[in-house]
């Protein structure tokens, strides 16, 4: 059997180290959360954890190809990515290319596929180069129709009880609480809100 075939419809997470869980154990990442809420209600949807820890919004974009290669199955890209570029002072048009690059090429794999962005909010002491960042997101959605999602670390980051002694990753307990984010932001209210045939 060719891979994908007869497979589930698949929702790909693209991101860095809040996407793959950095410092925590595989099953406590929030995509490994939100499997388990969809198994649990018997919703026939894969979750792929599309996260590396260190990744840039272009460094994600070297990756995507391979991965739709190899799960041809994905329908949904979710695309949680550019607190790297930002703390690592990347300009924000070359972020935002890459961001463009994913949407065109994703697109161009799967023209139906679904594309949601998890906005990036101003970060304390980032400020005036932050706003700049800021303003990729309802750019994407106005020229490229994608969905902008609330940045899924809010309330978690930098609050010290939810994260690691980093003071940025979420540990266990801030993870399941973006886990809960995401389950309300992605699935309840837009993926399982879809009807037949549905994500």
């Amino acid at each position: 059997m060719p891979p994908g075939e007869n497979r589930n419809p698949a929702v790909l997470f693209l991101g860095d180290s809040f996407t793959e869980g950095f410092g925590l154990m595989p099953h406590q990442s929030f995509p490994a959360q939100i499997q388990r809420k969809l198994d649990e209600i018997q919703e026939p949807l894969e979750i792929i954890n599309g996260g590396i820890s260190g990744d840039t919004v272009m460094d994600a974009y070297y990756r995507m190809g391979p991965l739709l290669r190899a799960h041809p199955n994905v329908e949904v890209l979710v695309v949680f990515l550019g607190a790297n570029d930002l703390f690592n002072g990347i300009s924000p048009e070359f972020s935002s290319s890459y961001f463009v690059k994913i949407i065109e090429d994703a697109r161009q794999v799967n023209p139906g596929m679904r594309i949601l962005v998890s906005k990036i909010p101003l970060i304390p002491g980032l400020e005036t180069y932050g706003q700049q960042f800021v303003e990729i997101f309802p750019a994407l959605a106005r020229k490229y129709d994608v969905e902008l999602l609330p940045f899924f670390l809010d309330g978690v980051m930098l609050e010290p009880d939810l994260c690691l002694p980093d003071g940025v990753h979420p540990n266990a307990t801030g993870m399941e609480m973006v886990a809960n984010t995401v389950w309300q932001t992605v699935f309840q209210e837009r993926l399982l809100q879809a009807g037949p045939g549905r994500p």
